[in-house]
């Protein structure tokens, strides 16, 4: 189903529910009687590790009555950040405190969509999922739980931004930041909802030639048939190319209105950004309303977390904007909302060798092709070189799955039924 989905280029399918620890919670007949219960003792502090695993959407999370304080995200500490709800990101991680100190009781956990896409469309998953957190001993419970009045509704986007752009690094001398202030790359990312022509692709459009794709500087992101790492490492050419663009193809009002629909033409591409070792990298990202698409993308790196130096609504301002950046105590993490209509600047240093995957945390853009990858060389060490595969390392039987390839000269044949 996914697969045809991609080919035709048909919308993905969304979720209709989410879950907490398993159980979609009891606003659900299927888990009125498994809703996860948290039994606390009243006066303690406990800790939370919080994941969103959810593919497709950030949320917000909120508990009843009780305060949530940010201490650690994706693996580093932040300044305390004490608040009524929090916002996360798919892939995102959060260390959170939490203090019971309410009356004996039990009161609702619960976890609703960020809808950061059109403010016009109601047919999207509202469900919240809930879970209940239960003071243990001896009292008479209310007969419902007690429901987060601070839990935002599905399309506020300030409440998103004033939770994220509270954010700090804990920057203290047992933990300080090395924001890289010297930079040698910088790098304009434009982030878009596009169309593409299936002509001489392995993709069936339903009507007329295009189809639904998603883009990095106008590029969509295409599979090899061989892994990145195995031909970068073993130096086998014609799987990517080096030349991925350090800036769009044209600059424009990416956040405007009614923006020309042959703006949003995009093509596929394998295309890789090689950096040296050591090098230490800016790369803003922007979010462009082509197609009307303009929409939240948690953007994720792998192999690396980056500092967020800053983030805004609108386009960004070479002039302006860089004055403002956070270069103190920036939050340290490896996933970050660029904001619906908004742009955000992370940086960091290019000191992990290796061939490394960034994309957007929404699995549906990733498919469609919101990705690319950074390949960073050696340094002049072992230590700094990525490291031999192992001798018993099984080879991959199964090819990587693209959700289009071009099929120039196959049989003469464009636009074929074969996926890829």
């Amino acid at each position: 189903m996914l697969d045809k989905d991609l080919q035709t280029g048909d919308d993905l399918p969304h979720s209709i529910a989410y879950t907490i620890n398993g159980e979609p919670g009891d606003f659900c007949d299927c888990s009125k009687e498994s809703t996860y219960r948290w039994m606390v003792d009243h006066g303690k502090t406990y800790l939370l590790r919080i994941v969103n695993a959810v593919v497709a959407a950030d949320l917000f999370f909120a508990i009843s009555q009780h305060n949530l304080t940010v201490v650690g995200m994706d693996g580093h500490y932040t300044k305390p950040l004490t608040t009524s709800y929090i916002t996360i990101s798919p892939g995102q991680t959060m260390d959170i405190l939490v203090t019971t100190n309410q009356s004996l009781g039990h009161y609702y956990m619960a976890a609703r969509q960020l809808w950061g896409q059109s403010i016009q469309i109601s047919d999207f998953n509202q469900f919240t999922t809930t879970a209940i957190l239960q003071y243990k001993g001896n009292y008479t419970n209310s007969s419902s739980p007690s429901f987060p009045n601070t839990l935002p509704l599905y399309k506020d986007i300030q409440a998103a931004l004033k939770f994220t752009t509270r954010l700090r690094s804990l920057a203290s001398e047992e933990h300080p930041v090395n924001v890289p202030l010297n930079i040698t790359t910088r790098m304009f990312i434009t982030l878009s909802m596009n169309d593409f022509i299936c002509k001489n692709t392995t993709c069936i459009a339903k009507e007329g030639e295009n189809i639904l794709a998603a883009s990095v500087n106008n590029i969509s992101w295409a599979n090899p048939n061989i892994d990145i790492l195995l031909a970068y490492y073993r130096n086998i050419s014609g799987v990517y190319t080096t030349d991925f663009p350090d800036h769009p193809p044209s600059y424009f009002n990416f956040t405007g209105e009614d923006l020309p629909t042959s703006m949003a033409l995009t093509d596929i591409g394998t295309k890789v950004k090689v950096l040296n070792y050591n090098e230490t990298v800016e790369v803003v990202f922007q979010d462009t309303n082509l197609m009307a698409g303009a929409g939240i993308h948690p953007m994720h790196m792998h192999g690396y977390s980056f500092y967020v130096v800053g983030t805004g609504i609108g386009n960004f301002d070479n002039e302006t904007d860089p004055k403002g950046f956070n270069l103190v105590d920036p939050p340290e993490v490896n996933t970050f909302q660029v904001p619906k209509n908004g742009w955000l600047a992370l940086r960091f240093v290019a000191n992990n060798p290796g061939v490394w995957f960034w994309h957007c945390h929404l699995d549906r853009h990733m498919s469609w092709g919101m990705a690319a990858v950074f390949i960073v060389k050696n340094g002049g060490t072992a230590e700094t070189s990525i490291r031999q595969p192992p001798a018993y390392l099984p080879l991959c039987k199964l090819p990587l799955r693209s959700w289009l390839q071009k099929s120039y000269g196959s049989e003469g044949k464009a636009n074929g039924s074969s996926f890829i």
